[in-house]
């Protein structure tokens, strides 16, 4: 047996699971972090299934890790769960968790904006659906874009794992919030309101389908509808929230043209 050899067998590992991560970048800021424990000799990131591991002259505990990624509270880790049994358990707990809880934020979001909406036809003195739906459009583009904005480079890395465009073009999940943006202030100043409805149809079409394959292939997933803020699982309630935005600027759309 080599030194080399000698060293690795001597080396402790200790594994944990890890939630929160998006990303490759997440992966690289996690490993840069946890690297910075003493006596750690490498360390090992697995985003698809949320594992840590590391190699150390000694074995490191869960406050250590905790400790390294304090500054990153969007990163949260546990003890691994070694057998199957509890695995599935987990999984079936974590199923079981109310949609209310599990898209919270999402909620909270929608409901600023629907309240914000319904504020502006009270002030009005009678309500205008067209004006109502440009309002709720206006905030949804609004209130994404800037969430995305918070982190820009792990959103354009988490939109690539499902938009069909972003996949091939890295870049465009850079220029998306901008488009959000753009779109959001098109229909809260009511400007060029056809050519904002058409993007938005063509802009979450794109994107819908791409949501749709990736829940086909059964993998978890982050959605990054709110950036990488908050980790919210990638879902028909993604879907949902687009088909809403999309049937909206086909009314818009066909009433223009009455």
């Amino acid at each position: 047996m080599n030194t080399l050899e000698k060293k690795t067998a001597t080396l402790k590992t200790s594994v944990f699971t890890i939630e929160g991560m998006t990303c490759d970048s997440c992966v690289k800021t996690i490993t840069e972090k946890i690297s910075t424990i003493k006596d750690v000799a490498s360390v090992e990131v697995d985003l698809e299934k949320k594992d840590l591991e590391i190699l150390a002259s000694r074995k490191i505990d869960l406050a250590e890790v905790s400790q390294a990624l304090l500054t990153s509270p969007k990163y949260k880790v546990g003890e691994h769960v070694a057998n199957q049994n509890t695995i599935a358990s987990s999984k079936t707990t974590n199923s079981e968790k109310s949609l209310i809880i599990t898209y919270k934020p999402l909620i909270v979001v929608f409901t600023y904006i629907l309240l914000a909406s319904v504020a502006y036809q009270v002030n009005q003195g009678s309500f205008h659906l067209h004006l109502f739906m440009s309002h709720v459009m206006a905030g949804f583009f609004l209130s994404l874009s800037f969430f995305k904005f918070l982190d820009l480079k792990a959103f354009a890395e988490s939109f690539s794992g499902y938009d069909p465009l972003a996949k091939r073009w890295l870049n465009y999940g850079y220029i998306y919030p901008f488009v959000e943006l753009s779109l959001g202030l098109m229909f809260i100043a009511q400007i060029t309101l056809l050519f904002a409805n058409i993007m938005t149809v063509a802009v979450l079409t794109l994107t819908t389908i791409g949501v749709y394959k990736k829940l086909q292939s059964k993998n978890n997933f982050q959605c990054a509808c709110l950036g990488t803020t908050f980790n919210l699982p990638l879902s028909n309630v993604t879907i949902a929230e687009n088909v809403v935005m999309i049937l909206m600027a086909v009314y818009a759309i066909l009433r223009s043209g009455a």
